[in-house]
Formats: structure tokens, C-alpha cells, sequence
């Protein structure tokens, strides 16, 4: 596979994320004291919404230095690290609830997708939460032939390449579901998104309870 890290640190500093966040149904269930980590936080833009709604104890990690750059410069009241991978640098049970937005579709391999997973169980307390909202597979020509040709190329259908270099995954529901198994849904709604490259994708939004 192509190395995805080395896109998003040359091009990501210039993007401008769009995948919604439902502040409403993560107030209603995460307090404002609560620990809350950012995986994949990109240039901080959810975690500014959040400080602006008195949530303070915030944490944003991503791949990306230039994106963590943008977000410090944007935001500096930010707490925003740079993470190369692997174990996260965070305690057992560090936080109350964790945000994954946009971040499937940037880990191309299943494999990669469940170790991500695992790290992040691993450092959410039993009974936190964590809010995700990702891409799914669409069925207009345009998307059905690119993920032709990428299932073609990377042997992954849904995954394909974007004029500027980068390789994106959407996902089957199916597949996101199993993904998090083990956690209990408190809200799984299928929705509607404007992709950073101005086009429109199947999505969804998931609330999800890691049980005691």
C-alpha cells in the first residue's frame, strides 16, 4: 500500500476538513470535565469547537507534523502532538471519551484499522465513549469505477486514489460494524457528507459506549 502518512503531511496542511461533528449528541452524553482525546485530530478544528463549549481537559493527536503545525498556529491554546504511529503515548484508561472523525478512510489496511482500534480501547476507560463518524461506499458511476480500478490495484474494493496523490478507503456498513463489535451503539446514523474534495459521500455518524 501507499504510504498514506507522507500524503497527508505534504498536502494535509492545505485541506479543509468537512465531516460534520453533532455537538448536540456528544454533549448530551460526555460532561465537560471529561479527558477527551482527538485521534486524528488534524489541525484541531473539532477540539476548538469543543473548547468553545467549555470542554478544557482536550487532546488532539495525528500523524501529520504539518497539520499538528497548522492546528498549534490556528489554535495555540490547543494541547496538539504529533504521533508517528504504534503504541499511543498515553496511559491505561487516560480518558473518558475519544473522537475518530474522518479516520478509517485514511488507514487503508484492515489491519492497520483494528491495531489503531485496540491502542485506542486501550487507553479509554471502561464505560467511556467514543464518537466516530467515517465514509461509506456509494454506488454513483463515478465512485463504483474508481473503486473497480483500486480493488484492481491495492486488492481492497472501496479503496481508490484521489487526483492529488492521496489513497482513500470507503467502507462497507458491514464492515464498520464489525469493526466495533465490542463496543455497545448508542447511535448509528447513516447520513450525508461534503468530501475536502467538494464531492458528496455516503457516511455515517456512531456514538459508542465501550462497556465496564
Amino acid at each position: 500500500m501507499q504510504d498514506h502518512r507522507r500524503y497527508w503531511t505534504e498536502r494535509g496542511g492545505r485541506k479543509t476538513f468537512t465531516t460534520p461533528f453533532r455537538m448536540d449528541v456528544f454533549k448530551e452524553h460526555v460532561a465537560r470535565d471529561a479527558r477527551v482525546l482527538d485521534f486524528g485530530c488534524g489541525y484541531g478544528r473539532t477540539l476548538a469547537e469543543l473548547a468553545g463549549e467549555g470542554y478544557a481537559d482536550l487532546t488532539g493527536i495525528d500523524f501529520s507534523d504539518t497539520l499538528i503545525e497548522r492546528g498549534r498556529a490556528e489554535n495555540p491554546g490547543l494541547n496538539l502532538l504529533a504521533y508517528p504511529g504504534g503504541p499511543l503515548p498515553f496511559a491505561d484508561n487516560a480518558f473518558d471519551a475519544a473522537l475518530m472523525l474522518g479516520v478509517f478512510t485514511c488507514i487503508i489496511e484492515t489491519r492497520a484499522q483494528v491495531e489503531a482500534l485496540l491502542e485506542l480501547k486501550r487507553v479509554l476507560r471502561p464505560g467511556g465513549l467514543l464518537y466516530v463518524n467515517d465514509f461509506l461506499l456509494n454506488r454513483d458511476r463515478r465512485n463504483l469505477d474508481r473503486y473497480m480500478s483500486g480493488q484492481e490495484k491495492y486488492g481492497v474494493y472501496g479503496v481508490f486514489d484521489v487526483d492529488d496523490g492521496g489513497v482513500m478507503r470507503h467502507h462497507d456498513r458491514s464492515h464498520m460494524e464489525a469493526l466495533f463489535f465490542d463496543f455497545e451503539p448508542l447511535l448509528f446514523e447513516e447520513t450525508v457528507f461534503e468530501t475536502m474534495h467538494g464531492h458528496i459521500s455516503q457516511g455515517f455518524c456512531a456514538l459508542m459506549l465501550l462497556p465496564a
